[in-house]
């Protein structure tokens, strides 16, 4: 009696289990759904909305291609020329168009550096006077130009001394003869000075050069040596020009 007993309260337990159990799973199914069925709503809704956007796009589209065929177009203007491409580097200007500041900034092609020059003594482009070869000219002319010509003979190659006494004194004579006064030793005769195009020989370097007096002008082309310390061994006058008034007469 007491087995049976015993064996009926074990099976009491098990199905107050069993129903338990069955509860949480029934509310745990129900609390899912209460979760899923929104999203589904929204997810029907979502793509009800894209239908109905995706056929008001094709409406318009239909509606801009019927208007385009009712427009009357006009005959293509240039249609060549618009279709060609064009290559700015290679742009061309009429004869009748003046060549602008303006057009040379947009123009693609190689355009060649100008340079100034001076009627009567020639092209300013330096570029092939190397910088010290120019160092050295330069400093030959502040010797040259100060009083006296204080260590102006130092620039020159011992072996050719006796051209720059010779040009020394024909600089003196000319000064006299060519500008009419004296010139004195106690200031520079110069107030400046510049360079020419230069000429690079395989032996020799010759540079033209211009000094301005208050006089007037002289032209001078200096020869020096290609090689070694680039060493002065001739300098020749080529022109004195007096100022009178504001021409200057050509006196060579």
């Amino acid at each position: 009696m007491t087995m049976i007993i015993k064996y009926a309260n074990i099976i009491s337990i098990e199905f107050i289990i069993r129903e338990f159990l069955l509860k949480k799973v029934f509310n745990s199914v129900i609390l899912i759904f209460s979760f899923l069925i929104p999203l589904l709503t929204i997810s029907c809704s979502n793509t009800q909305e894209s239908k109905l956007v995706y056929t008001e796009n094709n409406t318009i589209k239909q509606n801009v291609k019927e208007r385009e065929q009712d427009i009357t177009w006009t005959m293509e203007l240039e249609g060549e020329r618009l279709t060609k491409k064009i290559n700015r580097g290679s742009m061309q200007l009429g004869s009748d168009v003046p060549y602008t500041k303006d057009l040379y900034k947009i123009s693609k092609t190689y355009q060649r550096p100008v340079y100034p020059s001076i009627e009567d003594f020639g092209s300013l482009d330096t570029r092939d006077l190397r910088v010290s070869v120019k160092e050295k000219v330069n400093t030959f002319c502040t010797a040259f130009a100060s009083e006296g010509h204080i260590g102006a003979d130092s620039y020159f190659s011992k072996k050719y001394i006796f051209n720059y006494v010779f040009f020394l004194k024909d600089f003196e004579e000319g000064w006299i003869k060519y500008f009419g006064k004296l010139k004195t030793n106690k200031s520079s005769p110069f107030k400046k000075w510049l360079f020419g195009e230069p000429f690079n020989g395989p032996d020799f370097i010759q540079i033209p050069v211009r000094f301005y007096a208050d006089c007037g002008t002289i032209d001078m082309t200096m020869f020096l040596n290609s090689s070694g310390n680039n060493e002065f061994y001739q300098i020749t006058i080529d022109r004195w020009q007096k100022y009178d008034g504001t021409r200057q007469t050509d006196r060579n």
